[in-house]
């Protein structure tokens, strides 16, 4: 039975990069645009990003919408730890927003688009505080002007 050269092997592990080997893809999103998300998840410096970010981050919004009721107020989260602060979904939309920023133009388009439909979402579903422009660290994006759940002055982003 014949076989391969050493160098034939250490040949093909080479080709395959580590972050396109990783098992799995986001959620309606392509191979390509999941392994350009890992790879800035495991590269990036912010406290706020680590790997599988991004999923939860769609996964929590997604499940922020799916709760009853017509209008949706945002809850600040319990915890500032960089898992649990997911669980306000407008901290949720900056982390996707990090993300989107930090990828190349084709990953950024095909998540881009799968964040307008979150941002409609979060646009018709919840309504826009009256109190927001007082405050200069709410003025940064337009999904932090909205009004919170039970909560008169909703903690600043987290950096």
């Amino acid at each position: 039975m014949p076989r391969k050269r050493p160098g034939a092997l250490r040949a093909a592990e080479q080709r395959t990069p580590g972050w396109l080997s990783e098992p799995g893809r986001i959620h309606r999103l392509s191979l390509a645009t999941s392994a350009a998300i890992r790879r800035v998840e495991r590269e990036s410096d912010l406290y706020e990003i680590f790997p599988g970010v991004t999923a939860e981050a769609l996964r929590r919004c997604c499940s922020f919408f799916r709760l009853p009721g017509r209008t949706l107020y945002p809850s600040p989260a319990d915890c500032p730890c960089r898992g649990c602060s997911l669980d306000d979904v407008t901290h949720a939309r900056d982390v996707l927003g990090d993300i989107l920023a930090a990828l190349a133009p084709r990953p950024q388009a095909e998540l881009g688009r799968r964040i307008a439909r979150i941002d409609a979402q979060l646009l018709r579903r919840t309504l826009p505080d009256p109190l927001a422009p007082g405050h200069p660290w709410r003025r940064e994006a337009w999904w932090r002007m909205r009004l919170y759940d039970g909560v008169v002055d909703p903690p600043p982003r987290l950096r």
